[in-house]
């Protein structure tokens, strides 16, 4: 399968990103999980670089995820290497793709930096820049964190399929949003699907948990990850969690857990909901939610079911309002809960998410929450069926394909 043979998609926001810091006095730090476009997104830049008359001698570009002997795996080596080849300095762009791979990377980084230089590295791992960058190059560099595909994004990459909206978000919700996938998709039958998928996780649990954390307790950690995926949008905790692995005959404590979960979202494999007091404006300590960042990783680890749809419903709004907004959290409401709530600080909106509110009962459930807020900022209930109405008291009332399309992105 030869992928680089296949039209690239340029994800507008991401690039623009990219644009607007170009020569900027920041380090430029492109993180996600494995697969969903960084190096593309690298690649684009460069061109687009290259394609505005800079030099090609200008720019220097490395993957430092290459099994061979040349690659370098130690900033002393790194930074020969980079030396050897450009003279480091101002008007000159350096490109590393997996920065992660290379012992004490952030040294050569920051010398880079120090002569001037406009750099943007890849990593897959949230911390890059609040760990390991933070006492070389604190305050020095700005993060890109590149999600899967939005349905929005999806829809430009699958335009020839000629499918419908509504076939379309079957296939989004049940195989996801990686790019790899979805030009896939249509290319591919779905055996060849599903065995990229658990190639993609599998990776990502090797390298980006298991090998870099040096994990002792593999099957413990493996079962973890079921459970967070099982259990997508459900209240939890690290006790509750303990209880079911260790009554499965497996011995899991609850630091482990708490460990382990930092890890898991480190790689981008689960987004954890905080939950803050609508009242205080304060994050509860207890009983956070989680979501998949990527639905065919899921469905691969948790066999899909329409039963779990609510759940689904629930994580790819969830993405969405990550990918729009930045700041997204559950809203408890005294002895009720809105399902999220974005910008709780400075100007907020409010989501529910259900299947139908065609019944009264059901109807009546999910505006309660809503009804219970006392400010006028915007709230929405967003239904995997068509309502006839578009607005009670107040309140919107949108189809999810129809929400997820308005997004201009």
């Amino acid at each position: 399968m030869e992928e680089h043979n296949w039209p690239l998609h340029p994800r507008k926001q991401y690039m623009d990103q990219l644009r607007a810091l170009k020569d900027a006095p920041f380090i430029k730090a492109i993180t996600g999980l494995r697969r969903t476009g960084k190096s593309t997104l690298m690649d684009m830049f460069r061109s687009e670089l290259m394609a505005s008359n800079i030099d090609p001698k200008d720019i220097f570009y490395i993957n430092l995820e290459e099994d061979d002997e040349n690659t370098p795996r130690d900033h002393r080596a790194l930074t020969d290497l980079v030396r050897s080849n450009i003279e480091v300095g101002k008007g000159k762009y350096l490109f590393f793709d997996e920065i992660q791979n290379v012992d004490g990377w952030e040294s050569s980084i920051r010398t880079f930096y120090d002569h001037g230089a406009d750099i943007y590295i890849t990593g897959s791992n949230s911390k890059m820049l609040s760990s390991q960058l933070s006492t070389k190059l604190s305050g020095r560099a700005v993060e890109i964190s590149v999600a899967p595909l939005m349905f929005s994004e999806y829809i430009e990459f699958r335009k020839d399929s000629l499918h419908s909206d509504e076939r379309l978000f079957s296939d989004y919700i049940r195989y996801g949003g990686l790019p790899a996938i979805t030009i896939s998709m249509d290319r591919q039958p779905a055996r060849i699907i599903s065995e990229m998928i658990s190639g993609i996780y599998n990776t990502v649990y090797v390298k980006d948990v298991v090998e870099r954390h040096q994990i002792r307790n593999p099957v413990g950690l493996s079962n973890l990850i079921r459970f967070l995926m099982r259990n997508i949008g459900d209240r939890t905790s690290s006790r509750k969690i303990s209880n079911v692995i260790t009554g499965s005959g497996i011995k899991l404590s609850h630091n482990a857990i708490e460990e382990y979960l930092e890890y898991i979202e480190e790689a981008f494999i689960a987004l954890r909901a905080k939950r803050m007091d609508i009242k205080t404006l304060e994050y509860l300590k207890t009983q956070d939610k989680f979501y998949a960042q990527d639905l065919g990783v899921r469905n691969y680890l948790s066999t899909f079911r329409e039963d779990d749809m609510d759940g689904i419903l629930e994580n790819v709004v969830y993405n969405e309002l990550i990918y729009r907004y930045g700041d997204v959290c559950v809203c408890s409401v005294g002895r009720y809960e809105v399902d999220f709530m974005v910008d709780p600080l400075h100007r907020p909106s409010y989501f529910q998410v259900c299947m139908d509110i065609k019944d009264e009962s059901t109807r009546e459930r999910e505006l309660r929450p809503l009804r219970a807020i006392s400010d006028n900022y915007p709230k929405t209930v967003i239904t995997y069926d068509r309502f006839m109405l578009d607005d009670i008291d107040g309140i919107r009332i949108v189809n999810i394909i129809d929400w997820l399309k308005e997004w201009p992105g």
